[in-house]
């Protein structure tokens, strides 16, 4: 186990500079002064202390064993950390470092952005490809993304199993946003989303399952007024213009009207008959010519109280069954035709003509 300490530290220079020069040797004092620290891939599995290095404004830690972040409380002066690749779990302990810009933990096992709430300057962060168990995914604690909003202008959070960018909605000064490699499938939710980042310039969102919706890049330009560049390409203000153009068209054919209908209509859909007696009924209730009333279906039914009619099943004419099913029987049946004996009257004064006697 390697522990990065100021001896460590001093070590590693010292040999360094052996390699370009063996007559000349580093002094411990222009060590103190150093600027810029490169201690990647050197096995290093903790940080101890090494504070006088107070001068350090970048350091290199990429490609280690580190599992937790600590002892950086003397760097005030640092702006640039680099911690990817490492085993870190948890982000803690940076309170003290009020000039960071950029912040690099990418590939390391963090479940929760958080513990940032005293870098306001930070304007960088890449967390991406998190390696997260099964059934994880990245989120942000809010107290984090409040300080955030502020500063933060570019954010990598591709590869980490996330579905959706409600998290980061709040992140109004975002000019770069990486979101590949993710599980985002929600189009209206991304929407939202994105038409919050009104300072959003550069979005990549390739590897999501949310592409495959249909025309999901022209929802996006139409809802978004300051991207130019979508997954590598181009977004130009003249295909800004046609996209919002297009959203109000679609917006304004699907508000519906209020429907009307004439008056024979709306009397015969409130009565109880069958399809094939409305149109018969409705001519017979007005044949005049001109122009018919129109008035709403809610005034017509709040006026009238629909009158429901007796099934033609139970009429006093359909008496006949027949294999077992009542058959209506036409209204002429019902007459009663008596017979009446036929008299020979003479056409000549209505006299009746007596035959001979054979």
């Amino acid at each position: 186990m390697v522990r990065l300490t100021t001896e460590y530290i001093e070590k590693k220079c010292s040999q360094a500079q052996l390699s370009k020069s063996l007559s000349k040797k580093i002094k411990k004092e222009e060590l103190y002064g150093l600027t810029h620290l490169r201690m990647s891939n050197m096995f290093i599995s903790s940080i101890g202390n090494f504070g006088l290095y107070k001068n350090l404004k970048v350091i290199y830690l990429q490609n280690n064993n580190i599992s937790a972040i600590e002892n950086l409380q003397f760097a005030s002066n640092l702006t640039h950390l680099y911690l990817q690749h490492n085993i870190i779990s948890k982000i803690e302990n940076l309170d003290s470092l009020k000039n960071l810009q950029t912040l690099y933990l990418g590939y390391n096992n963090i479940v929760v952005v958080e513990g940032l709430e005293c870098l306001k300057n930070l304007t960088t962060l890449d967390i991406k490809n998190q390696r997260l168990n099964l059934g994880e995914l990245l989120c942000f604690d809010p107290r984090s993304v409040y300080t955030l909003s502020t500063c933060l202008k570019v954010l990598n959070i591709s590869g980490n199993k996330m579905r959706s960018l409600k998290d980061i909605k709040d992140l109004h000064k975002l000019e770069v946003l990486d979101a590949r490699n993710n599980f985002i499938d929600d189009i209206d939710d991304l929407t939202e989303t994105i038409s919050a980042l009104i300072s959003l310039r550069d979005l990549y969102l390739q590897d999501n399952p949310v592409t495959q919706h249909y025309r999901y890049k022209e929802n996006l330009i139409a809802n978004n007024d300051t991207i130019r560049n979508l997954n590598g390409k181009t977004v130009t203000d003249i295909c800004r213009c046609f996209m919002k153009r297009f959203k109000m068209e679609k917006h304004l054919h699907r508000t519906k009207k209020p429907s009307r209908t004439t008056l024979d209509e709306d009397i015969t859909n409130s009565l109880n008959l069958p399809p094939a007696f409305k149109k018969s009924m409705s001519r017979a209730m007005f044949q005049y010519p001109g122009p018919k009333l129109s008035i709403t279906i809610s005034s017509a039914i709040d006026e009238m109280q629909p009158q429901i009619f007796p099934s033609w099943k139970t009429a006093p004419g359909t008496k006949t069954i027949r294999h077992g099913h009542i058959t209506p029987r036409p209204f002429w049946s019902n007459v009663i035709k008596t017979k009446q004996p036929h008299v020979a009257r003479s056409l000549i004064k209505n006299k009746a003509i007596k035959l001979p006697e054979i």
